[in-house]
């Protein structure tokens, strides 16, 4: 009895893993047996078993089920037959291979939809190459059946019969589209592919016509040079050869002097002072050899040093030096390198299949870079300089930083020389210069230096591709990152919205603004899984956040019974935000009950198990709210807009839900003190007066602005100016394509609905039909003493808006108090015996 329960024991401890990597063990055999046949397949094996016994089958003795040549015996010749002579011959082997991926697949406990398309286009692809041998095989009879069996030839007979010659032509074309769904579902991208990959063949090609031109033209020129090298040489030789010849001739003349008089010591002095002569011509000839092989090594290079002198003798006219810098800006990362990253980031989280979207669905920018005009440089230099001249303003130096679209000269001013006085001829540099926009920074925020920012006569686009195909945006561990673009030093500006923690943004119409917050949308689905972030879309102009309705099943949350996802009528606006206060409230008692400070805490104890989910615990994504006209809410609705938006920016922070809010009209009755004193993080584009500017940023800058994506940005500290990314429609619409056409989750995310607690006057008499939970529902408030909506919820374990109906019916029974807000209501009954007696009331009163 002990071993027999010991079995059954252990043949019921076999987990669900291990049963299914049994079973797929097992479906991988019986592919791996089917091919075996496929391939044994002897067309006389089935004549054969036609004429066995089954006691020839089954006899120990060499029987003639011996001379069987299939690999699987009996059996496989039974299925080579069907498969390859019935069916579609040698090419049905892609059936067990199908057949072992399966296998495969259950082997590792993954996905098995995941094969449905490879399924179907493999037994396509099956079917379409057995016709084709078919119709040869029908046609020219050029090889045997077997490679495409009853069915391809039958297959292949009927398409003839039907459209005669023509049929050969629909099976190219179907072979065609088979080739290219095979390197794309999308034929059109395949097309392109194909164009691409012909366009960089061309250029292969061409790039090689050009190096082997060039080296043509290096190894003439090698020629040359060797040859005036020989001419110089030859030259040398023969002056050597002259000099020998005239030095034999002189002494010569010298031993006759010698025999003819008597030695004296001049003549040796003259004699030494010939040689030293001739030895000094000689280092004359090598050095003039010297100097002509330099000529001749400095022929390729003589334009660059010619240009580098013409620089030097332009900068010399001067008496202030400048020196130009141009950022490197960002080190790329690998073109796969985010994506592989977001593929194991899915992997990860296994609350929902999701895919990341792919840096290919961005634009690539083009490959030029921003040109630096020297010589817009070195005027705007002059103009400075005169015109601070003119006023005695000495300046000693000048350092040129070339952004994508302006450019910061940075003046050093002498030490006796008064700021304020460079700053208040900002009108008349900016007259000089004829710039659309000059702003000027006395001092630089942390440089003893005074800057004057000048818009550059050719703007660079920032594509957003440049920005997020970055090390500093794939490497970031940030919880929201958001990259806005690029700044005066060409680096890649990022924040993260979750420390910010709100960010308001203002701008004139055409500024830029919708594409800044497209940017910042965009920034956030490339990094942040659906089960961790949503967002709540307010946008009153009705369509210019309308291009993310396709996400809404993954990213979107909205009020239950909302008819848009996207919220654009006023009231329902209002109604939105007072639900996020809702939301918040119920987050901070499930912090408090978790015994942690903020979401992020919060979260991780949950996914540790530490929290239980029976008691209304839940993984808290984090929330981010896009408003992307506050002035017009706030026309229509005024402070009934304004408390909820006060109240998430006051609190909002440690429970992950985060404000963006725009406006394209910043005066005082939009942006008002509250909501300024709440919002550290603003974000300037170009507006129209300086205190349009002073209202968003408290100080002058942002009418100076030049459109079209330039921007100030502050976070309580200094202002960075920065070049947003640029993100087209086309781009945005690509990817809400690829996430909306995913599976979403089944339910989307709700917000809790506020107009069930608003007041006593509004609540319809719920006795009428009170709920099945009623009475424990009682007992539950009378125990714990306090009335509130989540502790139901979590020890009832329903939903919010049952609860929320409960509350309702026992503030009409007179068990609960009337709402208080984000307090829990006063319980007025104080033991169980009180509320045995109000239930019986109740129950009399029913009758």
């Amino acid at each position: 009895m002990a071993k027999k329960s010991s079995s059954g024991g252990f043949l019921g401890g076999i987990s669900e893993a291990r049963k299914m990597e049994i079973i797929g063990i097992l479906v991988m055999s019986l592919g791996g047996l089917i091919g075996l046949s496929i391939l044994s397949y002897s067309a006389s094996d089935y004549t054969l078993i036609q004429s066995l016994s089954t006691e020839s089958l089954f006899s120990i003795d060499r029987g003639p089920a011996l001379r069987i040549q299939n690999g699987l015996g009996v059996i496989g010749a039974y299925l080579s037959h069907f498969f390859v002579y019935k069916l579609f011959g040698y090419v049905s082997l892609i059936i067990p291979i199908v057949i072992f991926f399966y296998g495969w697949f259950i082997f590792r406990n993954r996905e098995i939809y995941q094969l449905l398309w490879p399924t179907a286009y493999a037994i396509w692809s099956m079917v379409l190459i057995s016709t084709i041998l078919g119709w040869f095989n029908t046609e020219y009879d050029w090889y045997s059946s077997v490679w495409s069996g009853e069915a391809g030839i039958g297959t292949a007979r009927i398409l003839q019969n039907i459209t005669g010659i023509g049929s050969i032509v629909i099976l190219a074309v179907f072979l065609v589209t088979t080739l290219l769904a095979l390197l794309d579902r999308d034929l059109q991208a395949t097309v392109d592919r194909v164009k691409g990959w012909t366009t960089d063949i061309k250029s292969s090609f061409n790039n090689w016509q050009e190096d082997r031109q060039r080296k043509k033209e290096t190894k003439k020129k090698e020629k040359e040079n060797e040859a005036q090298q020989e001419k110089v040489r030859q030259h040398q030789e023969a002056e050597q050869r002259m000099r020998q010849q005239s030095n034999s001739v002189n002494n010569t003349e010298r031993s006759v002097q010698e025999k003819t008089s008597t030695p004296e010591p001049e003549p040796r002095e003259k004699e030494r002072s010939i040689d030293e002569i001739v030895e000094q011509s000689q280092q004359q000839d090598r050095e003039r050899m010297r100097r002509q092989q330099e000529q001749v090594k400095s022929l390729d290079q003589r334009p660059r040093a010619d240009i580098e002198k013409k620089k030097v003798a332009e900068e010399e006219d001067d008496d202030v030096d400048i020196s130009v810098y141009v950022g490197e800006g960002d080190e790329q990362a690998d073109e796969r390198e985010l994506d592989k990253q977001n593929q194991d980031k899915a992997k990860e989280v296994p609350r929902v299949k999701y895919k990341f979207p792919t840096i290919d669905l961005l634009d690539s920018p083009p490959n030029e870079g921003n040109e630096v005009d020297l010589e817009e440089i070195k005027e705007n230099k002059r103009i400075i300089l005169d015109k601070l001249k003119r006023h005695k303003i000495e300046i000693r130096s000048i350092n040129a930083i070339v952004g994508p679209t302006v450019t910061l000269y940075e003046l050093d001013p002498a030490p006796d020389v008064k700021i304020s006085k460079i700053e208040s001829y900002a009108n008349d540099l900016k007259m000089a210069t004829a710039a659309k926009g000059l702003r000027i920074m006395a001092p630089i925020p942390g440089r003893s230096a005074v800057g004057i920012e000048v818009p550059n006569g050719k703007r660079e686009t920032v594509y957003l591709k440049s920005v997020l195909n970055t090390k500093k945006f794939v490497e970031s561990d940030y919880e929201l990152p958001i990259a806005f673009g690029k700044t005066i030093e060409n680096d890649v500006f990022m924040v993260d919205l979750s420390l910010m923690p709100h960010l308001l943004i203002a701008g004139a119409t055409g500024s830029g603004k919708t594409v800044g917050i497209n940017t910042i949308i965009t920034c956030l689905l490339y990094k942040c899984h659906p089960d961790d972030l949503k967002f709540v879309l307010i946008d009153p102009k009705k369509i210019e956040l309308s291009l993310f309705q396709k996400i809404e099943t993954q990213f979107l949350a909205t009020i239950p019974g909302a008819d848009e996802p996207i919220v654009t009528d006023t009231s329902r606006a209002q109604e939105t935000l007072e639900s996020l206060t809702k939301e918040m409230d119920e987050r901070y008692d499930l912090l408090k009950d978790g015994m942690v400070r903020d979401i992020r805490a919060y979260n991780k104890k949950f996914d540790n198990g530490e929290l239980d989910e029976e008691e209304g615990h839940r993984h808290l994504p984090y929330i981010v709210v896009i408003i992307d006209e506050l002035a017009d809410l706030m026309m229509t609705a005024g402070k009934q807009i304004e408390e909820p938006i006060a109240r998430l920016a006051q609190l909002a922070r440690a429970v992950g839900i985060h404000l963006v809010v725009a406006t394209q009209r910043p005066s005082v009755n939009v942006v008002t003190g509250t909501i300024k004193a709440n919002f550290p993080a603003r974000l300037a584009y170009q507006v129209a007066s300086k205190v349009d500017s002073r209202t968003i940023l408290d100080t002058g800058g942002a009418d100076q602005l030049i459109g079209n994506g330039d921007m100030l940005f502050t976070n309580g500290g200094g202002m960075t100016r920065i070049q947003n990314a640029f993100v087209s429609t086309e781009e945005v619409e690509k990817i809400t394509d690829f996430i909306g056409n995913q599976r979403g989750y089944n339910n989307k995310y709700e917000l809790p609905v506020i107009n069930e607690e608003s007041s006593s006057g509004d609540i319809p008499d719920p006795l009428e039909d009170i709920d099945e939970l009623f009475e424990s529902a009682a007992k539950i408030i009378v125990l714990h003493q306090q009335g509130s909506v989540s502790l139901l919820q979590r020890k009832l374990k329903i939903g919010y808006n049952r609860a929320g109906r409960i509350i309702d019916q026992l503030f009409n029974a007179g068990v609960v108090g009337p709402y208080q807000g984000s307090t829990a209501r006063d319980v007025l009954v104080e033991d169980e015996e009180e509320l045995e007696e109000l239930l019986d009331e109740l129950d009399e009163f029913e009758r």
